[in-house]
């Protein structure tokens, strides 16, 4: 099969390679289309963790976020058949550990990562096996393209759930990327009286507005804590941060009304982030991780199937798979707006 490989850092590669061999458990799924996500920059450029501390080695196949059709099935796979169009879940729990049996696959001491943590194999290729126990039939009615972003969607999804959004919050999202995106969507359809977007593209933004969501802020332009303040009651209830950035995170902080809660979904760079402790103390209030998507693809999915979680207007970009270096450069030249890019081997 042709397939993008990483060789070291800086280094692309596509090439044949041998179809990976299907186990027992899993099923082989020719891709449709996969999603080029931040995280697979990281990993061209060596920084990401998993790199550092030799989790993950060069060669490897990146791509996390996909869809496609079954082609093979494993001997002792009962609840899909060939033909059947899926996705899956990232994280490849165990499924015998304690944590795995209370559901916190994302936990799993033995876990491996689609694309990334203990070099299992990425979907920027043609074919792909999963283990049966992370995969799921995609409804009816959504189309593959749509169905690709359902990682992302389920990444939000567990974020907007440990939120625990009261019903009426007023709730402030900072990140207009693809997880900000269907996180600020996913807010609203928790409960939300209001939501807010604050992010660094007008264009964006207003796919975010198209979206649903009620007011945004550019924070080239304006003083996002002063401004989320003015759009509430003495400040958001909560505040879900996705972009990553320790100023974005303690931007978060300052906004948040007392006895709020900073839901964290992005990965920081460096080993320690600076935030302002005092202050959440002071508030009283709740700094919360958020890992992955554990148990979290089912409702995405049913809810991008209904039209309740609007993706469409997020794919700016589909690419072929081979011309993957131009869409890194691309990314990195940062003159065209994009939300999510999708690569069709």
């Amino acid at each position: 099969m042709k397939a993008i490989r990483f060789m070291q850092p800086e280094v692309i590669e596509y090439s044949d390679i041998p179809t990976p061999q299907v186990k027992d458990n899993e099923v082989l799924a020719k891709i449709a289309y996969a999603g080029f996500c931040a995280t697979d920059i990281e990993l061209l450029t060596g920084e990401m963790v998993h790199i550092k501390n030799g989790n993950t080695k060069y060669p490897i196949i990146p791509g996390h976020e996909w869809s496609g059709t079954i082609v093979e099935v494993g001997k002792n796979v009962r609840d899909f058949k060939v033909g059947d169009r899926i996705t899956s879940d990232v994280s490849l729990g165990c499924g015998e550990c304690d944590e795995c049996r209370k559901g916190h696959y994302n936990l799993c001491p033995n876990r491996e990562v689609i694309g990334s943590y203990k070099n299992r194999q990425g979907v920027f290729a043609e074919y792909v096996a999963v283990p049966q126990r992370h995969v799921y039939k995609i409804p009816d009615g959504l189309s593959m393209e749509e169905a690709a972003l359902a990682e992302p969607a389920a990444t939000a999804m567990y974020a907007v759930s440990k939120a625990k959004i009261p019903a009426g919050a007023e709730v402030l999202v900072i990140g207009d990327g693809p997880i900000g995106q269907l996180a600020a969507q996913l807010a609203n359809i928790a409960g939300a009286s209001k939501v807010i977007m604050a992010g660094s593209w007008d264009e964006k933004l207003a796919i975010a507005k198209e979206c649903g969501i009620h007011e945004t802020i550019n924070y080239h332009k304006e003083d996002v804590v002063q401004r989320a303040k003015e759009l509430t009651e003495a400040g958001p209830e909560i505040v879900i941060e996705t972009s990553g950035s320790n100023a974005a995170l303690n931007m978060a902080v300052q906004a948040l009304k007392p006895t709020g809660r900073i839901v964290a979904v992005s990965w920081y760079n460096g080993a320690n982030v600076d935030v302002a402790m005092n202050t959440v103390i002071v508030k009283d209030a709740e700094l919360v991780g958020s890992l992955a998507s554990p148990n979290s693809f089912g409702p995405v999915l049913r809810y991008m199937a209904s039209g309740k979680l609007k993706v469409k207007p997020l794919i700016t970009h589909v690419k072929p798979l081979n011309e993957l270096e131009d869409v890194v450069k691309m990314i990195r030249d940062k003159k065209e707006m994009r939300i999510k890019v999708l690569l069709k081997p």
